[in-house]
Parts: C-alpha cells; sequence; structure tokens
C-alpha cells in the first residue's frame, strides 16, 4: 500500500515544479497540497475503500484546479501550455477511473464522471465513458439516452445516435423512455433540416418567396434586384454549351480522363435533371415527411400495445414543436386514429382524442376557435356513451381552456359551456365524487355573487354529495372550510356534529384533525368553549390519536403525521394560555397517562428553550426530556446532534463528551456521525422539525373575514 501511495507522490513532482516556477502556489501551499493529497490516497488504499472518500478526494482537486486556473489568469505574461495544465484535469479522471473500478455499479459516480467530461471538453474520453457504462448497465435507458444525445447534439452524427437508440431498444424493448427519446430524436433531426430548408428557400415556388420577402418589413423591396428564375433543363443546356466551349479551346478531350497538376482524377459534375431535383424534395422524401419516426411509433405500440400512457407520450411530443411540424397531418391522426381504436372503452383516450381539434392549435392562433367548436362537439358525443368520468374530463378540459385563453368571448363561450355540462349531468342524474368537487370549485372561483350567497349555494351542494357519498374526504373537508366562512352561531350549531362524524369515518385525515383542532382554538377564544372543555378536547383527541397504528408503511406516514402533532399541538395552546408551567404540567401528566414517541419530547423540549425563565430549572428538565427522547428513538442521530448543541451552548462541556460517547456505541457510521459532529460545531447543521407540522396560526383567524374561494381552493 505504502508503495502505491509514494508512487502516485513521486509522479506529482514535474507538476509541483511547474506550478512553483510559474509562482501558481507558493512553495508552503504545494507543501499543504501534497500532504492533503497523500492523506486521499492512504484513504483510497484502505482494506475496505469507501465511495465517500473518492469523491472527497474529486471535490477537493476540483476546488484546486478552479483555484489555479484563476491564478493562472491573473498572470498575463503566462501563455504557453505546460505539465500544470493539463495534469490536473487528467488527475480528476484518473480518480474517477479508480472510483469506478471498485463501485462499477454505481449510477450516480457513471453520471457524475460524464458531466465532468462534457465540462471539461473531453470528447475522446466521453467515448470511452459512454462505452465501459453501457457495457455494464446495458438495462440502463439513462446511459443509452445520454449517449445518443451526446452524438446528435455534440458531434451531429445522426446515424450513430440512431444506432445506439437502436441497439437500448433491442435490450429493453419494454422501456417507454427509449421509445419516446427515438421518436423525439427523429422529430427534432427533420424540424432542424425542415428548418434549414426554409431559410435557403428549397421547397417554396419563387411566388412564395417573393411573398414571404415582401411581409418581411426589414427588407428593402425598392433596391432589391430580382434574379430570373432557372429550370432544369436551362441548366442541363447551359452546362452543355460549356463543355462545348472547352473542347473548342483544348481544355477538355473527350478520349481522355480529366486530371489536375498532382495526377489525382477530378471530380466531374453531373447536370441536375428534373427528375433528380424531385427527390431532394421535401414530399418525396421519406425521412422528411416522418416515415421514419412513424416505423418507431408502430413498432413502439407493438411491443408496449396496453399502455394509453404510453402513446399519449408521442402524441405531447408531436404537437410540442411548433414551426416547422416535423410530422404531417396524416400521420399524427393516425396515431389519434390508434388510440381511439385500441382505448376507446377508456375515457382518459377519448377525451384526448376530442381534443384533437384544439391540440392542433395554439391558443392565439388563427383556427383555434374553429378547434374549440369542433372539440366540444366531440366531447358532448363522447359523454353521451360515456360515464361520470367522461363528464369529469369534459370539465377539466374546459376549465383548463377559461384559464388558458385571454379573449373575453372564448372566456365566456367555455364559462357558459361548463355551466351547461353541470345542468345537463344533474338533468341525466350523472353524479360522481369528482363531478361535485370540480362544480364547487367551479362556483367558488367564477361566481360573481355575494360571499354569503355563493356559500350558500355551494354548502347545498355539498349537503347533497357528503350524503351520496359518506366515505369521501375531500367532499367532507370543503363542507368544513365553507361552513367556517359563515357566521359563528351557525359553525357552533352545524361544525361540531360534522367533525364528530368526519373523525369517526377518517380517523387518519391528517387535514381533519388539523381542521378540528384550529377550529376548537377558535371557538376557546371566541368564548364558545370554556378553558377546561378546550383542554377536554384536546385530551380526547390525543387518547385517540394515540390509538392509531404505527407507521410502519409509507401508506400510513399521514397516521403517524398526525400522532407526532396533535399533542405538539396541544401544548403550544397550553403555552399561549399559561406559559411554561402550564407546559410542564400538561406534559408530566400526558407520560403518566400515555407512552408519547420522540417527536412529543422534542416538542416540550423546543417550548422549554423558548420559554424558560428559571435557568436551573429549565436545565433539568431539558437534561430528563432529552434522556427520554433518546431512550425513545435510540438510533436517531438528530436527536444526540440535538443535545450535544444544546449542552455546548449552554457550556455542559463535559455532558456534551457524554453524549458524543453514548451515541458512537449505537449509530450504524461513527465517522459520517463525526462529520455531521464537526459540521454542527461549526454552525452547518440544521435541526430538523421530527416530524412535528407546525399549525399554521392564520387559519384562527375568524373565516367571515376571508373569501369562500380562498378557504376551499387552499387544499
Amino acid at each position: 500500500m505504502a508503495d502505491t501511495v509514494q508512487f502516485y507522490m513521486e509522479e506529482m513532482i514535474p507538476e509541483m515544479r511547474d506550478l512553483e516556477q510559474k509562482g501558481i502556489f507558493s512553495k508552503k501551499e504545494i507543501t499543504s497540497i501534497l500532504k492533503k493529497r497523500e492523506k486521499f490516497e492512504y484513504a483510497l488504499k484502505r482494506r475496505i475503500s469507501k465511495k465517500a472518500d473518492f469523491l472527497r478526494y474529486i471535490e477537493y482537486e476540483t476546488n484546486l484546479e478552479a483555484l489555479r486556473k484563476k491564478r493562472r489568469a491573473r498572470m498575463v505574461n503566462l501563455t504557453r501550455q505546460s505539465i500544470s495544465d493539463y495534469a490536473g484535469p487528467r488527475r480528476i479522471s484518473f480518480i474517477y477511473r479508480r472510483c469506478l473500478t471498485k463501485f462499477k455499479g454505481d449510477i450516480s459516480i457513471w453520471l457524475q464522471y460524464i458531466n465532468y467530461a462534457k465540462k471539461t471538453g473531453a470528447s475522446r474520453t466521453l467515448g470511452k465513458i459512454f462505452a465501459q457504462s453501457i457495457q455494464l448497465h446495458p438495462t440502463n435507458e439513462k446511459m443509452w439516452i445520454l449517449a445518443a444525445a451526446w452524438e446528435w447534439e455534440e458531434n451531429a452524427n445522426i446515424v450513430a445516435a440512431r444506432i445506439l437508440l437502436q441497439r437500448a431498444l433491442r435490450l429493453n424493448t419494454t422501456t417507454e423512455t427509449l421509445w419516446h427519446e427515438y421518436f423525439r430524436l427523429e422529430l427534432v433531426y427533420i424540424a432542424k433540416i425542415l428548418a434549414r430548408r426554409e431559410v435557403l428557400g428549397i421547397d417554396a415556388s419563387p411566388e412564395e418567396v417573393e411573398k414571404s420577402l415582401l411581409q418581411d418589413k426589414e427588407v428593402d423591396t425598392d433596391n432589391m434586384i430580382k434574379l430570373p428564375t432557372v429550370t432544369g433543363e436551362e441548366f442541363s443546356k447551359f452546362m452543355k454549351e460549356d463543355e462545348e466551349e472547352e473542347e473548342q479551346d483544348g481544355k477538355s478531350t473527350s478520349n481522355k480522363k480529366k486530371r489536375s497538376k498532382n495526377g489525382k482524377k477530378e471530380k466531374t459534375h453531373t447536370p441536375m435533371t428534373e427528375e433528380k431535383a424531385e427527390v431532394y424534395k421535401t414530399e418525396a422524401n421519406p425521412v422528411l415527411r416522418g416515415e421514419v419516426a412513424m416505423v418507431v411509433y408502430k413498432n413502439g405500440i407493438k411491443e408496449i400495445p396496453n399502455s394509453f400512457s404510453f402513446r399519449k407520450g408521442f402524441l405531447d411530443i408531436a404537437n410540442s414543436f411548433i414551426k416547422p411540424k416535423p410530422l404531417k397531418g396524416d400521420s399524427i391522426q393516425y396515431i389519434y386514429d390508434s388510440i381511439h381504436q385500441d382505448f376507446k372503452d377508456l375515457p382518459e383516450a377519448r377525451a384526448l382524442v376530442a381534443r384533437r381539434a384544439i391540440d392542433a392549435y395554439k391558443v392565439d392562433e388563427e383556427g383555434y376557435a374553429l378547434g374549440v367548436a369542433e372539440t366540444v362537439k366531440e366531447f358532448w358525443q363522447s359523454c353521451e356513451e360515456g360515464d361520470a368520468k367522461m363528464w369529469e374530463l369534459f370539465v377539466e378540459n374546459m376549465e383548463a381552456e377559461y384559464y388558458k385563453t385571454q379573449e373575453e368571448n372564448l372566456k365566456l363561450y367555455f364559462s357558459k359551456t361548463v355551466d351547461r355540462i353541470f345542468s345537463t349531468a344533474t338533468k341525466k342524474k350523472v353524479h360522481s365524487e369528482g363531478l361535485y368537487l370540480l362544480q364547487i370549485n367551479w362556483i367558488l372561483s367564477t361566481s360573481k355573487l355575494s360571499v354569503e350567497s355563493i356559500s350558500k349555494k355551494a354548502l347545498a351542494i355539498l349537503d347533497k354529495a357528503v350524503v351520496e357519498y359518506p366515505a369521501s374526504r375531500a367532499l367532507v373537508l370543503q363542507q368544513i372550510r365553507l361552513l367556517r366562512a359563515l357566521s359563528r352561531s351557525e359553525q357552533v350549531a352545524k361544525l361540531p356534529v360534522i367533525f364528530a362524524h368526519a373523525l369517526k369515518a377518517h380517523p387518519e385525515s391528517f387535514e381533519i384533525w388539523r381542521e378540528y383542532i384550529t377550529y376548537i382554538r377558535t371557538a376557546y377564544r371566541e368564548g364558545d368553549m370554556t378553558k377546561g372543555q378546550t383542554e377536554e378536547a384536546f385530551f380526547e383527541a390525543i387518547r385517540t390519536t394515540t390509538t392509531l397504528l404505527p407507521d410502519v408503511t409509507e401508506e400510513r406516514a399521514e397516521a403517524g403525521e398526525i400522532k407526532r402533532s396533535v399533542g405538539a399541538w396541544f401544548l403550544h395552546w397550553i403555552n399561549e394560555i399559561e406559559g411554561i408551567a402550564g407546559v410542564r404540567r400538561a406534559y408530566q401528566s400526558l407520560m403518566k397517562k400515555s407512552l408519547p414517541d420522540l417527536a412529543f419530547f422534542m416538542a416540550c423540549i423546543s417550548l422549554e428553550k423558548r420559554n424558560s425563565v428559571d435557568e436551573e430549572d429549565s436545565r433539568k428538565a431539558i437534561a430528563t426530556l432529552y434522556d427520554k427522547a433518546i431512550h425513545a428513538d435510540e438510533k436517531n442521530e438528530d436527536t444526540y446532534l440535538s443535545c450535544m448543541k444544546y449542552l455546548n451552548e449552554t457550556g455542559q462541556i463535559e455532558a456534551a463528551n457524554k453524549v458524543m460517547w453514548r451515541a458512537g456505541k449505537v449509530v450504524a457510521d461513527k465517522d459520517a456521525f463525526s462529520q455531521r459532529y464537526r459540521e454542527m460545531l461549526e454552525g452547518g447543521w440544521v435541526e430538523p422539525s421530527f416530524g412535528i407540522t407546525e399549525l399554521d396560526l392564520d387559519m384562527d383567524v375568524d373565516m367571515d373575514t376571508q373569501e369562500p374561494e380562498e378557504q376551499a381552493l387552499s387544499s
């Protein structure tokens, strides 16, 4: 190990000597650099090398190289390149290669190496990196796409880009991203060629060219000379006459091959005939007509026949091009027809097909209004044959266009259409949870009635909706938020019953619990509940949430957030009412009745730190709470760091060292924890929230002062 490190260090001598001679680094700085590099080299040669050591070494060398470049740029007299100018990038690449030898399967390091090679312009190195990474990770679509993008964007090699994506698809036939990117590549290529042809006027007739020039205000037509047009026959005749003249002058012979001074055969130019010129036109070129792209689409849907999102992805790519359009209308229509044929029973597919007239135009284009009329007609026809989901999609699409357009007549048309959809659905008794929610949001966001009238109109619909869909969490939340916009007397009369039903039906809804806690806080402030009633309501809430099952899976994360937050909200309320003495009484009482978790103890510690008056009592209470918090979750590193930060800030160094020793016995990675501890001492560590969601105190204000749409749409 030492021999290898010594070898690497000796290789640095010419570079260091050059840096010293140029005056970029002083002798003291070079000594420091060498010591640092030696330390890194020994870390890389340990028995079990760590990825973090390689990354730290790369970061150090990258920063050192940036410093060297800045200092060299200030030295105007240094113009000649020397060993120190390329030794830095070469060393960084060498460290990357050594790292990838150890960690071949780590995609993130490959991507870092690729980005570094791109930044430094190392094209040859980049080609080798892509070859190695693809060989080791043939099923990783990102590597194939990056390689193809590099070939096309940097090397302008469309053939190599195609070959790469074709090979990728042979190995990964069901990877949707690869099919989409190959399709996009073909369309980008076509768009680039068409844009170039448009600039050169290749496909345009003389009349179209003249018309486009006259439309351009920057062209001075008075001083412009109009050139005559030349046909293929005239060009051939001209070339024939030119050859006859050359024969007469002895410049060319009919029996000998024409050769240049160096003896090489010169190229002869074949006259451009009408038939040859026709081949190069866009309409006659299968690539420029988009046939290759359509072959990609057809093969893609053969491999992945049952994915609607896959088909939609092709359309999104095709419609993302504005001008020139690489795909012709018949090709796009073929995609729509295939979606309609294969997904005729899927509402989302029928909605997409109905939108084709709108998607063909931008909002400010001339044919948009006609497209809107055709789309609305298609949607009405689909709704007659579809279910409630189709009606929801109709509303969503019309709302989206309503907010997108700025033209008043169109906005009025979309508004009337949405109102007509809701009224027709009601007459036909088409109902769904989603349709009710869309109707409520539409009323709240667009109605011109008074605040009270809007609230009562929306609540009338919601009362019916909640009865029809009692398991709907979203409808209950809307109902609660709208009720809070009414007078205090109406709230007190209706909200307790609704909350009792909602919390029983949806005990694991974080939003409903937050609304409930906000309501009881407001009720206490307004005098609708006494302090004892409010405290009892909080205790009951804590008892209920404590019985919720633990959040051991991601699906149950909301239940864990409720359990962590309700107790903390109670402590914050007690703190506002009674101060720190009330907080201590409350959390001591709760610790006797239940088994609080880490978040509860950290909330108590936060309040102790914020509100403490008695220094000695505060220190004892905080020490006890930290001890209980560590017992609650011994492997949580943030608890130890929070405790040590507090002890260091209050001068309890010996106690902090004991906590550090205690943490060292249980943490998974001692080195990483020590690094975090150093960051904490330097002020770089930010204490987390420990899973507690702060209650927005702005929600406590009287809801009569807010617009109903602000409350209902806040979620």
